[in-house]
């Protein structure tokens, strides 16, 4: 009998974003069950707003040998979900006796497995949401949907909210839209340029305030935007740098995001708010792989369709061929418009 799960995603944040519907399909199938998220630090606040997930274990990849061994014994699990693994994670699990351990199969070290998935994820047969589904088979839960991520802000973040964007605005009501920059290095950017012509739409046809955001990485990229539209008059708030919790706040109740292909994207989605996403062709960043799935999204990607030999080029440039135009289409489609 299962009485604990460990799901194990020590990568990024739109990874363990898409995992979140696989807690979904657990609890539907086995309410009594204890669910533990492994995760690492920078993370771990996205948990708070996932009140399915009932217990966090946080990784850090300089942790030793015995030290990770002694964190999977303590999630005293029955069956670990292993979505993303390496070698060193997939051996502390074996050493702290997990009995069952369910990983992918065409990996050098996937004998330290019981349980072997054998889904080429690189293909993009299937998005990530349902690739890790697919992987509850090994415990007999066959699945024929995929639940949407859903993040929950709670009361407590909501009055935070009001004050952020009341300190934002003067207004906690007032109408905005968020841009999200940068990609953090995990996708193809859509050019500098782009985003400037398709803010000034925004701030200018749409009459909307625009919320910069992104890391401290991304300062010089979300500053080189913002100049030209102070310029034309536009109302340009930069919100560069803030965590988990912060960000979530002010996207949930953004009138619109648009994102290129990055966590802060899955998040605004998983959140409700009104999200476009721009997607390269390579099929391993494809948005048929890496869409934002919300209850309000739009994925965009280049007019061709992705092939198998679509090469993940260094300095890919077929995003580019999204159009401003098209972007702008997306976004009053959203809006009602």
């Amino acid at each position: 009998m299962i009485e604990r799960i460990l799901i194990v995603r020590t990568d990024r944040l739109g990874d363990v974003i898409a995992t979140l519907p696989m807690v979904s399909v657990i609890k539907e199938r086995l309410p009594s069950v204890k669910v533990t998220v492994m995760v690492r630090s920078y993370t771990e606040p996205l948990l708070e707003l996932a009140p399915e997930v009932d217990e966090v274990l946080l990784f850090d990849t300089n942790f030793s040998l015995k030290r990770k061994i002694q964190l999977f014994e303590s999630a005293r699990a029955d069956v670990a979900f292993f979505p993303s693994p390496n070698r060193d994670i997939a051996s502390a699990a074996l050493f702290s006796r997990i009995p069952q351990r369910v990983g992918t199969a065409y990996r050098w070290y996937s004998s330290l497995f019981t349980d072997k998935i054998y889904d080429h994820r690189k293909t993009a047969e299937y998005h990530e949401s349902e690739y890790n589904i697919r992987m509850l088979e090994a415990i007999d839960i066959h699945s024929v949907k995929t639940p949407r991520p859903s993040l929950k802000l709670s009361e407590k973040h909501l009055i935070e909210r009001d004050t952020l964007l009341t300190e934002l605005f003067g207004n906690p009501s007032k109408p905005y839209a968020v841009i999200h920059l940068g990609t953090g290095g995990s996708t193809r950017e859509w050019s500098k340029s782009a985003f400037e012509e398709l803010a000034v739409y925004v701030a200018q046809r749409l009459s909307l305030p625009i919320v910069l955001t992104g890391t401290e990485g991304d300062r010089e990229q979300i500053l080189s935007v913002s100049h030209p539209l102070q310029g034309v008059g536009a109302d340009v708030k930069l919100f560069i740098g803030h965590g988990l919790i912060a960000l979530a706040e002010v996207m949930s109740n953004a009138t619109i995001v648009i994102a290129g292909s990055t966590g802060p994207g899955h998040l605004a989605a998983a959140l409700g708010a009104p999200t476009v996403g721009l997607f390269p062709l390579a099929q391993a960043l494809s948005k048929e792989r890496w869409g934002f799935r919300g209850p309000n999204t739009l994925n965009l990607a280049p007019s061709e369709i992705a092939t198998v030999s679509c090469p993940m080029c260094k300095d890919c440039t077929c995003i580019q061929q999204i159009r401003v135009s098209d972007v702008i289409v997306a976004v009053d489609r959203l809006m009602g418009s």
